[in-house]
């Protein structure tokens, strides 16, 4: 008998993750609060349910990939939540990126029901939850964290073991820290050279060619020099983890002076209506208004 999951969350990264589980034979049963995202997966075998609790009920593993540490704590501790019917030796893998203490909280939660839970949150956005090529950061048990491998290969082409619960947490904070402040900065210096009469092409050729060149700014400025912001992951998300990843900063004694800039850029850019749920390669648009200029390739440097 196939084992089961129930999966919940059915946003950008958790509706491909569960049709990717479904595909490899498990039993799946969703849960979404906009039930209409369920649909395309029932169509495809999953069981949809009502509640959070009738997901976990007798899975032996329940997922979880939800937008914050709020919407986390409400679906595990909550009414109808998957607290009231987790099973005895069943594993919850949680794949939000959420607060590292409330990720040691909920597991001391599931300790208590005589199960297990791992902090595992992905990084590689839709295009990697897609084609099941994400990377998991998790934290927990290294027995748990063994047993849960094979969903996980499904799932994903690089799983790393970070330490005890929160680990997985916390080691996603950093790397999304360094990965918005990345493009951030890419943003500002396209700007600057576009502001000087430099052609986006000619100073792209210029950071290819040399040690600022990075994979994750030679995906995103094809679509900057487009225009194109289709979302892969949220600018409102990355946002809220630069929020997240200051709040540990804080906590632990850290400093992180770039960040927390960044992360008021990244606040200014959300606020313009509609932009927080476009691509977080968006940001570049608020320093393009300040600036007066567009960063688009095909012709002269635009005014905005």
């Amino acid at each position: 008998m196939a084992q089961s999951i129930g999966f919940i969350g059915l946003g950008i990264m958790g509706q491909p993750m569960a049709l990717n589980l479904l595909k490899a034979g498990y039993a799946v049963t969703v849960f979404n609060r906009t039930q209409s995202k369920a649909k395309p997966l029932e169509q495809k075998g999953a069981r949809v349910a009502a509640s959070p609790a009738e997901a976990a009920r007798d899975a032996d593993f329940v997922m979880t990939i939800v937008s914050d540490s709020a919407a986390m704590e409400e679906v595990v501790l909550g009414r109808k939540g998957v607290l009231e019917t987790l099973r005895p030796g069943a594993v919850l893998i949680d794949s939000s990126t959420i607060s590292p203490v409330v990720s040691r909280k909920l597991a001391c939660h599931v300790a208590g029901k005589s199960a297990e839970m791992l902090d595992a949150p992905v990084t590689g956005s839709k295009h990697g939850a897609e084609k099941g090529e994400l990377t998991f950061m998790v934290g927990g048990e290294r027995r748990t964290f063994d047993r849960v491998m094979p969903i996980l290969q499904v799932l994903g082409k690089k799983h790393i073991y970070c330490g005890l619960h929160g680990a997985g947490s916390s080691a996603k904070l950093a790397q999304n820290a360094i990965q918005a402040t990345t493009l951030e900065i890419f943003c500002e210096g396209f700007v600057l050279a576009t502001k000087a009469g430099v052609k986006p092409e000619a100073m792209f050729e210029i950071i290819q060619s040399s040690l600022a060149r990075a994979s994750l700014t030679d995906f995103k400025a094809p679509f900057i020099f487009k225009g194109d912001f289709t979302t892969y992951f949220p600018l409102k998300w990355m946002h809220k983890d630069l929020e997240l990843a200051m709040e540990a900063a804080y906590a632990q004694g850290v400093a992180m002076p770039a960040t927390a800039a960044v992360k008021e850029v990244y606040g200014a850019a959300k606020a313009k209506e509609g932009r927080g749920d476009q691509d977080y390669a968006a940001v570049i648009t608020f320093l393009e208004e300040i600036a007066g200029v567009r960063v688009r390739t095909g012709g002269a440097a635009a005014s905005a």
